[in-house]
């Protein structure tokens, strides 16, 4: 395992007129609430008109972004590779040929990945696998998911891997299937993990931990490890970043590995107006300094960041500028930190992870 890696969540749903026709996810409709009694307090629908007022409570400094824009692509990962990120997570929501393979917008991630790894080998950072619960996602059609991303794009240089056993493999993070949590889902699980083992497509395969419940799941799955991936401390056990050290002692005693993530805030309400309970002041940095700190304290040899661009939910370390709507309301900024400081202060941190794991490596 190569110790001192960090990830970061890397989204692909952006889209603007100039380069899509249409704006894509700047314009996300406000989300109801499952409780109707809840929902009847807050507004409904789409309330976004973007360029002036996205959908996001921070704006980028490179504006309102396609992820299809392929010098935009290539300005993010150059900042990634600044910031000492080892590998972008890929949001990956399904085989573009497949009626499935959409996000919640209709946005197929699988068209823009040849751009992605191109531009990310260009700027010398490596891709990993984040498959997202598309709809009709099965054990059976990972699988089947983990076969065709090798095929199309096993061998690209840009793919990163991890050293596991005697061999260099893709890593993969499976986003939301610890929450099936009944024997029967376990063993489809595990038949999927056991038949790729050994095979051309085989590759690390992490899931989210959301509670203690989850070391059972990765163990009974057949799964490598678990991350955290919430930003908002204290959201899930998991996320909570008092119980990293408990997590990882759990998965290390049965020989897997955990992933804390970090985040620099969290303030979805813009399209979770009832969701202020999970809120994150950034606290000019210091939230994001002292995720980092528990998440090197707990004895993990990798890490996550959520995210890079994840605006709609402004978990994103992305250069950010201040922004005026047309009616004068003021988006969120960096302060007086500057439009880069998360860029900057993740490469800190990266170095100390990587310095933080030389030492444990030093000692035993």
């Amino acid at each position: 395992m190569l110790c001192g890696a960090v990830h970061a969540a890397f989204y692909l749903w952006y889209g603007n007129p100039e380069t899509d026709g249409q704006w894509r996810h700047w314009d996300h409709a406000v989300l109801p609430h499952w409780s109707p009694s809840i929902q009847a307090q807050f507004p409904s629908g789409q309330l976004f008109s973007p360029p002036s007022a996205p959908h996001s409570p921070f704006v980028p400094s490179l504006g309102l972004y396609s992820s299809a824009d392929v010098e935009a692509l290539r300005s993010q990962l150059e900042s990634v590779r600044k910031a000492g990120i080892d590998s972008v997570m890929l949001s990956w929501w399904g085989q573009a040929d497949a009626s499935v393979g959409r996000d919640s917008q209709g946005v197929s991630t699988d068209e823009l990945v040849p751009l992605v790894l191109d531009a990310a080998h260009e700027a010398g950072v490596g891709v990993t696998w984040h498959l997202e619960p598309y709809g009709g996602r099965t054990p059976e059609s990972v699988g089947e998911d983990l076969a065709y991303l090798h095929e199309r794009h096993g061998h690209h240089p840009a793919v990163w891997r991890q050293q596991h056993g005697s061999k260099q493999l893709p890593v993969v993070f499976l986003y939301d299937v610890s929450a099936e949590h009944s024997a029967g889902e376990r063993e489809r699980w595990r038949a999927m993990a056991d038949s790729v083992r050994g095979s051309e497509h085989d590759a690390v395969l992490l899931s989210l931990f959301v509670d203690r419940r989850d070391v059972a799941f990765v163990v009974g799955a057949g799964f490598d490890g678990a991350y955290t991936y919430f930003a908002s401390d204290g959201f899930t056990q998991g996320s909570t970043s008092s119980n990293w050290g408990a997590a990882r002692e759990a998965l290390d005693a049965e020989g897997k590995m955990f992933l804390p993530s970090v985040g620099p805030g969290y303030n979805d309400t813009l399209i979770r107006p009832w969701n202020g309970a999970q809120t994150k002041s950034r606290r000019e940095g210091e939230y994001y300094d002292k995720m980092w700190d528990a998440a090197l304290s707990c004895g993990a040899t990798s890490w996550t960041i959520t995210s890079w661009n994840e605006w709609g939910e402004g978990t994103q370390i992305q250069e950010a500028r201040p922004h005026r709507n047309s009616e004068g309301w003021a988006y969120a900024d960096y302060g007086q930190l500057g439009e880069g400081w998360y860029v900057e202060r993740t490469r800190y941190w990266a170095e100390e992870a990587k310095r933080t794991c030389a030492l444990v490596d030093g000692e035993l």
